[in-house]
């Protein structure tokens, strides 16, 4: 769990920049997940120092983050049931909220769909952009990111055990597992993510697939491409689990 002495400085108030901030919520939902033991610190995840601005850019408790989902390996071709995180790389800068909802993401999506494909686990993950003061798309003049805030993630690839790489690019349109594979990781992420956009969604998101928890009025979600019911089950039928 997080120390002690992180936990009581969770009073304090982060500066801000004198002409813009960050909507009150953020701060609570990093405290909450905090206080809610949710995420724990230890050698794969750290906080770090407030991020504060540029404007209303910044996380109040920052986590860096070098590995996700402790998971047992039952399913797997190997005997081993030690929990094993997969390496987050480069390590990435975080929201809480968001890494508690990684942790699920991997521990519950990612590595369940490894061993369904493939007989083994993902060791390693390759991120692309995690806190970055910039608009969405780093379109000049768009409207501010939620990887400003360190609630979003961009994932381009997956690396298993053996040493093979699923690009989210080449993968997404590659061998039958590689589809497989990827579409169940996108499908299982519409349903812990507010947002995840994915290859065919648009001109920006075809080499990665990002995901992030925006709150939108009426607790709208986006899921792009539509995960389809059955979709990745269609892969199932026509291809084969690699070992």
């Amino acid at each position: 769990m997080l120390g002690c002495c992180l936990l009581l400085g969770l009073g304090g108030c982060a500066r801000m920049s004198p002409t813009e901030e960050r909507e009150p919520w953020r701060r609570q939902a990093e405290v909450s997940c905090l206080k809610s033991g949710a995420v724990k610190e230890g050698a794969s995840v750290a906080m770090t120092k407030a991020i504060e601005g540029p404007g209303a850019c910044g996380i109040d408790y920052p986590l860096r983050v070098a590995a996700l989902g402790e998971t047992t390996l039952m399913g797997f071709a190997e005997e081993s049931v030690t929990p094993r995180p997969a390496t987050v790389a480069p390590a990435a800068t975080l929201a809480c909220p968001l890494v508690s909802a990684l942790e699920r993401f991997v521990s519950d999506a990612v590595q369940p769909a490894a061993a369904r494909w493939f007989g083994q686990p993902v060791v390693s993950i390759k991120q692309i952009s995690a806190y970055s003061c910039r608009g969405m798309n780093e379109v000049p003049g768009a409207r501010i990111s939620e990887h400003a805030f360190g609630n979003a993630l961009d994932i381009a690839a997956f690396t298993l055990a053996d040493g093979h790489t699923i690009s989210v690019k080449d993968g997404w349109r590659g061998t039958p597992a590689e589809q497989g594979f990827l579409h169940d990781v996108q499908e299982a992420a519409c349903g812990l993510f507010t947002t995840v956009l994915a290859p065919g969604s648009n001109s920006y998101h075809e080499d990665h697939m990002h995901l992030d928890l925006m709150r939108r009025s009426g607790r709208r979600s986006i899921c792009q491409p539509a995960a389809l019911p059955g979709e990745a089950a269609s892969f199932r039928a026509g291809g084969h689990r690699q070992l």
